[in-house]
């Protein structure tokens, strides 16, 4: 990793919304619409393919929670989740 500071190191709580022992499901800090939300594991993965299977079952199973948990709060239509 380089010597920029992570910007998913400090995330402030109040952009948690999901939490595994793998896994932080995190409002993003400048959506581009609302409800826009990151899945991220806890610990540095320079990409999918670097992630080892468990991370990858874990952020797979993570997006039905992820989803879910937007669904319910923002009520988005279903045009806008395709």
């Amino acid at each position: 990793m380089s010597a920029e500071k992570c910007p998913f190191c400090d995330v402030a709580a109040d952009r948690i919304f999901y939490e595994s022992d793998l896994i932080l499901g995190i409002w993003d800090g400048f959506p581009v619409s609302e409800g826009h939300a990151l899945v991220i594991t806890r610990d540095h993965v320079p990409s999918w393919f670097e992630a080892t299977p468990r991370q990858r079952t874990a952020i797979v199973a993570a997006i039905d929670e992820v989803r879910s948990r937007i669904v319910e709060r923002h009520k988005p239509s279903v045009v806008s989740l395709i």
